[in-house]
């Protein structure tokens, strides 16, 4: 597997709201999607290869998104929590800053 633009991480706790998995799920592009959900939460049934799911030795949103992003393999990488909205196209707006930024430093 190639390299992605754009690694998502994002601590989770029991009682994810579905509509919100459906909506990380619309995210367009090349990107990796960690959930780092605490001790003992079963995994949710997502047969989306782009998706990752990591269960922390310890609960605790810290704890949770330091394991999300020891994991990661993007080139970026977005820790988010599990009640903010992405736009569809971030992989697209990330790489696009990033020539941007390129583009005015020299």
């Amino acid at each position: 597997m190639n390299q992605p633009i754009l690694s998502i991480v994002v601590p989770t706790r029991e009682g994810l709201p579905e509509y919100w998995i459906e909506t990380l799920l619309k995210i367009n592009g090349d990107v990796e999607l960690i959930l780092s959900h605490p001790p003992g939460m079963k995994k949710l049934p997502i047969s989306d290869p782009r998706m990752q799911q990591i269960n922390s030795s310890f609960r605790g949103e810290i704890i949770q998104r330091m394991t999300g992003l020891v994991n990661a393999s993007g080139k970026y990488i977005l820790t988010v929590n599990c009640d903010e909205i992405l736009h569809p196209d971030i992989a697209e707006i990330t790489k696009n800053i990033s020539l941007n930024i390129l583009i005015v430093g020299f």
